[in-house]
This record gives C-alpha cells, sequence and structure tokens, in this order.
C-alpha cells in the first residue's frame, strides 16, 4: 500500500511509520520538526498545515494514495480563561481547519478503494480540561461522520481515539498526579504505547476491515464503562 502520513514527525507518526515501512509499505509522511534519524526509507515533505502554499503543494506526493494518515495535534493545556487569540488560532488551525483543508485536496486524487484514518482522541469523546483541544478532537470525530457518508464507495473514514499514549510529549510533560487519575479511571491500570498504537493503525489499513466506515474506535482501557 501507498500511505500518506500528515504529521509524521510527531511522536506517535515516527512510531507509525516505523511499523509501516517495517510491513513493507511505501510512505510518503510530512513533518514540520526534525525527522527522527532511521526514517530515511520514507519520502518526507516539509509540510506546516497551517500554510495553504504547503497544503497545495501535497496534492502531487498523496496522488494515489491507499491511505492518508492523518496525524496532526497540538494541546497547549490551557483553561479557558487562559487562551488568547493567537494560541486559539494555532489549535484551530492544526487540529481542525488544516487538515479539513488537507482533505480537501489529498482526497480527489486518492486511490479507489481508499481510507482515511483521523487520530482522534479520548477528549474528544468525553471533553478536556483543554477546552479548545477537547473540541477540535470533537470536530474531527464529527467530520468523519459527515465524509463517511459523502466520499464513499470510493473512500472510507474513520476514527482511531486513545487514551493517554505512552512515548509521547503529551506523556512525558504530564504530571505524574494527573497520569494516576488517568490510570485509576482506565480499568485495565494502564496505557498503550505509540508503538501498539501504530501496530492498531496498521490492522485497520488491511482488507479485512473493509466494512469499517464512520466509526470511532476507542482505545482507553475501557474508561467509558460504567
Amino acid at each position: 500500500m501507498k500511505i500518506f502520513a500528515l504529521g509524521g514527525s510527531s511522536s506517535i507518526g515516527r512510531a507509525a511509520i516505523r511499523v509501516l515501512l517495517d510491513a513493507g509499505h511505501e510512505v510518503c509522511a510530512t513533518y514540520n520538526s526534525r525527522v527522527s534519524d532511521g526514517l530515511d526509507r520514507a519520502t518526507w515533505v516539509r509540510a506546516d498545515v497551517r500554510s495553504t502554499a504547503d497544503l497545495d503543494a501535497l496534492v502531487r506526493p498523496a496522488e494515489g494514495a491507499d491511505v492518508l494518515l492523518l496525524l496532526p495535534g497540538l494541546s497547549p493545556g490551557q483553561t479557558l480563561a487562559a487562551y488568547d487569540d493567537d494560541q486559539i488560532a494555532d489549535v484551530v488551525d492544526v487540529n481542525f481547519s488544516g487538515q479539513f483543508r488537507a482533505i480537501q485536496r489529498i482526497a480527489p486524487v486518492m486511490a479507489d478503494g481508499s481510507h482515511i484514518i483521523i487520530l482522534g482522541s479520548q477528549a474528544g469523546q468525553r471533553g478536556s480540561s483543554d477546552p479548545l483541544y477537547g473540541a477540535t478532537k470533537g470536530a474531527m470525530h464529527a467530520l468523519a461522520k459527515s465524509l463517511a457518508k459523502s466520499l464513499t464507495p470510493r473512500t472510507r473514514v474513520n476514527v482511531v481515539a486513545p487514551g493517554m499514549v505512552t512515548g509521547t510529549a503529551m506523556h512525558d510533560e504530564t504530571s505524574e498526579a494527573v497520569l494516576d487519575i488517568h490510570r485509576k479511571t482506565t480499568p485495565t491500570g494502564h496505557f498503550i504505547s505509540a508503538t501498539d498504537l501504530a501496530h492498531v493503525l496498521l490492522d485497520i489499513m488491511q482488507p479485512h476491515w473493509c466494512q469499517l466506515n464512520g466509526a470511532c474506535i476507542d482505545i482507553n482501557g475501557g474508561m467509558y464503562i460504567r
């Protein structure tokens, strides 16, 4: 398969690209910061989802992609009162509008029978202490449902929404007290790793998932169980 990954230089992006390459797939990925060593088997394109010119330039390298993997995410961890206008614009651009505009450009040039996979979050399902982060993730979840109707049968659209993910900046920058709250509300008592999440993403790209469309797969250890 040819996989185009938007936001490939993120911690989850790097883990996903490594797993996809090891599985023998062709990967083209975007970056907005230095790419880690060991992933030079992928084709890399510098792109900022806030830049119209950068998004326009993605059409050619994304042409014929079987999978569009949307990985960008920005979580400042701010309260409602703490956000300033520039931060609001950045979070909305990275977490929603930039990805929306990327889909606008890339979906028409993808292969027949293609698949768009959006990396969501438990915050998009149940809210967050960072209200804007939760709202933008929720918007992507809603977008997936709308596109799942309008883009099929040519392209399916689904969301994978993990809880806390180890091996990521968000996990490493979260206080131990907050992590402990997450563990206590997670029935399994532990979090998924970025590598295991990458294997989940790889698996749902396989043909045996062909009826998955408009779905949100929650990977949070059973956090929503009452």
